[in-house]
């Protein structure tokens, strides 16, 4: 058994195993056995088999009466709440919102069938009611701010890209819906991408294989950080949740899901409203939620310890401020760009 490599999904322990060129992956209280020559690959399926077990009620989650019971608490009540609003393209990010706020997620979904198939004025109806619990954390200014400067700036990977999301921010309260869903689309496979170590002379991986990468990425133990490995997990399968059944499915079905989906809209494939205030918000939320798991598990997660006198992250408030009031203050915007390291100006 490999001991060095830890997950948890709705409270159980995922136990790891190498035979030969498989990597087995098996969930013992629950019978479940998955193996693939890829490691992420039998993550996922790991995933995909608790998914479905859950969706027919046919598991309970595993609780711990130790130190460990409120964040085993709260990894399953985030599994019951990404169950139900991963299939509209949202998840929770414990970080980001108050207790308050995610009672108010619980109570919505039991209201959500998964057994349903939605028709568009009710999946429509349903993102709306999401969007009104989530929506002060998505256009927060401070949190916009704060992400940006301890999160997206400093961690591998996304911070490459970190100028490029900047650009959407600045859209987004600007409520230019259209160029912050073009903005980002992109942005997200691009991070994956570079998680995958892909270069431009290398055939280009499938997306499959993209989440298998992001599968294994593991909590990183050396410095104490926020938030807790259990919910780093959850954020890892939320996130696996939405590409696989949403974002990277067949652009066929892209009406089924408001045309939140990568071939969609990168090629436009249609005059769908891809470009809906509501998928604007999907993937602000998408781009927190990988700043999350990629600080944690490969950079150093120091949000909450983050010196909030630091200077790019004041002109970021005051500037985003004036952003949602209507006001462009162009000497801020200067600046901020400015202090991107791959930022290479306009010209």
């Amino acid at each position: 058994m490999d001991k060095s490599f830890n997950k948890f999904v709705f409270g159980y322990p995922m136990l790891f195993e190498k035979k030969g060129d498989q990597y087995v992956v098996r969930i013992k209280e629950l019978g479940i056995k998955q193996q693939s020559q890829s490691r992420g690959r039998a993550i996922r399926e790991v995933f995909e088999e608790i998914r479905e077990k859950n969706k027919l009620n046919l598991i309970e989650p595993k609780k711990y009466n130790c130190e460990l019971s409120y964040y085993n608490d709260l990894q399953i009540r985030l599994f019951k709440i990404n169950q139900k609003i991963t299939k509209f393209g949202f998840s929770v990010i414990a970080e980001d919102i108050n207790e308050i706020d995610i009672l108010k997620l619980e109570k919505l979904c039991t209201e959500i069938d998964l057994n349903k198939l939605y028709d568009t004025y009710e999946t429509q109806n349903i993102e709306n009611e999401i969007i009104k619990i989530l929506e002060p954390y998505i256009i927060s200014p401070h949190l916009r701010a704060l992400n940006m400067v301890s999160l997206i700036m400093k961690t591998n990977h996304i911070n490459k890209f970190s100028h490029i999301i900047e650009q959407s921010y600045l859209s987004l309260f600007r409520e230019e819906y259209i160029s912050t869903v073009m903005i980002l689309t992109p942005v997200i496979e691009g991070i994956l991408l570079s998680l995958y170590e892909f270069r431009s002379i290398d055939k280009k991986p499938k997306e499959h294989q993209l989440l298998n990468k992001w599968a294994e990425l593991e909590y990183n133990n050396s410095n104490e950080k926020i938030p807790h490995p259990f919910i780093v997990d959850e954020y890892i399968r939320a996130f696996i949740d939405i590409s696989e059944k949403i974002i990277f499915t067949k652009h066929q079905i892209a009406r089924d899901n408001s045309y939140f989906n990568r071939n969609y809209i990168a090629h436009v494939m249609g005059d769908g409203r891809f470009y809906s205030r509501n998928n604007a918000y999907k993937l602000i939320h998408l781009i927190d939620l990988m700043a999350h798991v990629l600080a944690a598990c490969i950079g150093e997660h120091k949000r909450y310890a983050f010196n909030r006198d630091n200077t790019d992250y004041k002109l970021r408030l005051y500037y985003y401020n004036n952003l949602a009031n209507k006001k462009d203050i162009e000497e801020s915007k200067r600046h901020i760009f400015n202090s991107h390291l791959n930022f290479k100006g306009y010209l």
